[in-house]
């Protein structure tokens, strides 16, 4: 897979703000002009409303090296276009990163849902800037149980925004940061805030237990994402659920990626199999430790045949090359029985319990 070079300007919205929208125009046409003109950088793609701009770096010598190079030609270029009595040099804040040709594809389609979101989400930019700057994510925690027998799996980790903040709520929360283009900050600020808990929870409560937590697989890629699962401790223990928001075109690269983590003793689970786009033939390429089944395909269970043959299905799949499958949203004691009935291994759902504060 190519690897690409995003160079952000997160201090452009404000710019554009400020120099007024036919200004700021002017100037990213003529940065993106003189950016097109090296040969040797690549332009592959520009991003007007989120700053961003997407190089193909496959001719500089390391990531490293691109990154400087991009990131000082970016300002260079601005600086040049830019009124200075009107934008200080410190508020360009250019900033770079080695990603994927994936991830820039998963960043497109981002961006062309922006303006929706931002409608939703008016008055959220403020709000979310205070949860980045004060890391004020809260981590919450929801029961894995068994069903084949009795007992714990382990735990889900799930994220909520601040108890008195309008983003408390998941949904608020990760669609404001979409709105702002930052929908992969957030995830990556919910894994070091999942991840900071878990450790804290294993080294001061002597605990070994287990914990599934999300990730977009283009993130697996992200050198800041990569360094830190390199370098956790309890790896034994993190089951890292690849979660479904967009389509993966190729999953060779993101396969040679899980082989490299589960030798430090990841697994891997896919989320919400029958709700996106995990099905069948994602499961048979792929071949997850654990297939969560969606929470919309449970909640059918009680309406008749056809859905119970279809998630026969996927448990007799997962299961010929070794895999368990989960049920999401189990709440009555019905669903529960014909789960196991089907063979289900394990199952979540408020029949058990509702998410709750990690650690209380």
């Amino acid at each position: 897979m190519r690897t690409l070079t995003l160079v952000s300007l997160s201090g452009w919205p404000g710019i554009i703000k400020r120099v007024g929208q036919p200004t700021a125009q002017k100037v990213w046409r003529a940065l993106v002009a003189l950016s097109s003109q090296n040969a040797q950088a690549g332009l592959r793609q520009d991003i007007f409303e989120l700053g961003e701009l997407w190089f193909d770096t496959e001719q500089f010598g390391s990531p490293a090296q691109a990154q400087r190079a991009l990131s000082q030609n970016v300002a260079q270029h601005l600086l040049s276009e830019l009124d200075c009595q009107l934008v200080l040099e410190a508020e360009i804040q250019v900033s770079s990163a080695p990603m994927t040709e994936q991830v820039s594809q998963e960043q497109s389609i981002r961006s062309d849902a922006a303006c929706a979101l931002n409608a939703l989400y008016p008055d959220s930019k403020e709000e979310l800037l205070r949860v980045f700057a004060n890391k004020s994510l809260l981590p919450y925690w929801q029961s894995i149980q068994l069903v084949q027998s009795e007992g714990v799996f382990g735990y889900e980790a799930l994220i909520r925004g601040p108890k008195a903040s309008p983003l408390h709520r998941a949904d608020k929360l990760f669609g404001a940061a979409m709105a702002q283009g930052r929908q992969f900050d957030m995830e990556k600020l919910a894994l070091s805030t999942h991840l900071a808990t878990h450790q804290h929870h294993c080294e001061h409560h002597g605990s070994q237990q287990r914990l599934t937590v999300n990730l977009s697989p283009g993130l697996l890629f992200d050198v800041d994402v990569s360094d830190t699962l390199q370098h956790y401790p309890y790896a034994h223990l993190l089951c890292i659920e690849l979660t479904e928001h967009l389509p993966v075109d190729n999953w060779a690269p993101v396969k040679a990626k899980m082989a490299e983590l589960r030798q430090l003793g990841y697994t891997f689970w896919l989320d919400d199999v029958g709700c996106g786009f995990f099905e069948l033939t994602v499961i048979n390429t792929v071949k997850p430790d654990v297939v969560k089944l969606c929470i919309t395909i449970i909640s059918r269970l009680d309406y008749g045949a056809e859905i119970i043959d279809e998630i026969r299905q996927v448990v007799d799949t997962v299961h010929l090359y070794g895999g368990k499958v989960l049920a999401e949203g189990i709440e009555t004691p019905q669903q529960l029985n014909i789960a196991k009935a089907l063979g289900v291994d394990y199952a979540q759902g408020y029949l058990f319990d509702k998410p709750r504060e990690a650690g209380l």
